[in-house]
């Protein structure tokens, strides 16, 4: 394929997972807030079909309101909606958490995975060893939820230009797909928290009918804005997979429920496949990634 990936900027450092064949799909994957695309550029790769092309872009750099205009890894300004709480939580500790790398692969142990919504870190590891209901109890003390999906007052901040203007950069990344030869209904979309919920957004939002979307630990940005914003029902009949943790201390559970059911909405309700797994928490677990291998399979078979 040609094409130069410097003109689409969110392409030009991305982690790309080449095909061991010739290339006839391509998922584009969003990371978490204060990750790269490393992480998940590793994650696709141990569940990868060898005709498709994974591309996990990097976000870029920027002060984030959420934590104290920190500059990290974020694709809006906000990272999520809502008031960010005290870490008051992290007192319980005798001594300060190691960050550690990675933790989307399941809970480790004395590990809570993750992407941290609200915190500098990916992942921490707890400095002793402790059991699953001590871990929960601290980590729903220490991380408590960020926004309140379809309750949120008139008022509360939602980085609209912020999440306009990232869909558009991933919308031309789409487009660099497709000049090179990946037609749209071979392109699926997919991400982790924050990048699930840009991917979501962005999908539904297209000009170009795509194969489905992966939204991982999730919600609908702007959701108001819904079904109306839909680009002209032209992803109507769009394929979703939305999976949840059960034990989600930072986007609870109920609201990729109550997200599940606005989707339903806005595309064809059957089209919706909302899956939980006990004992997750921000995370993902081989389970998940399974599910997620067999929903791209069916929608990109071999040509």
């Amino acid at each position: 394929m040609c094409g130069n990936n410097m003109s689409v900027p969110l392409l030009a450092d991305a982690v790309t997972v080449s095909g061991a064949e010739r290339e006839t799909a391509a998922v584009i994957f969003l990371h978490g807030l204060g990750d790269t695309g490393h992480s998940w550029a590793e994650a696709l790769s141990s569940i990868r079909l060898p005709y498709v092309k994974y591309i996990c872009p990097h976000a870029p750099r920027i002060p984030v309101t959420l934590n104290m205009k920190m500059v990290m890894p974020s694709w809006s300004v906000h990272g999520a909606v809502g008031r960010r709480r005290g870490a008051c939580g992290l007192l319980m500790l005798q001594r300060e958490p190691e960050v550690v790398a990675g933790g989307i692969g399941g809970l480790a142990p004395g590990t809570c995975g993750g992407e941290g919504e609200g915190w500098v870190y990916l992942a921490i590891r707890l400095p002793c060893a402790m059991d699953t209901w001590r871990v929960r109890r601290l980590i729903s003390f220490a991380f408590p939820p960020r926004f309140d999906l379809m309750g949120l007052s008139p008022d509360a901040p939602e980085d609209e230009a912020g999440i306009k203007k990232a869909s558009e950069n991933l919308k031309a990344a789409i487009e660099h797909e497709i000049k090179n030869g990946i037609p749209p209904n071979r392109i699926i979309l997919g991400g982790f928290s924050q990048g699930g919920a840009l991917s979501l957004y962005t999908a539904l939002t297209s000009q170009y009918q795509l194969a489905g979307i992966v939204a991982l630990s999730c919600w609908l940005p702007l959701h108001k804005a819904f079904p109306q914003a839909a680009c002209n029902g032209v992803n109507k009949d769009i394929a979703i997979l939305q999976c949840h943790g059960e034990m989600d201390p930072m986007i609870p559970v109920r609201f990729g429920a109550l997200t599940a059911e606005k989707l339903k909405s806005v595309v064809t309700p059957t089209k919706v496949q909302f899956k939980t797994y006990p004992g997750m928490m921000h995370s993902s677990c081989p389970q998940e990634m399974m599910a997620v291998k067999e929903f791209i399979e069916k929608l990109l078979p071999r040509i």
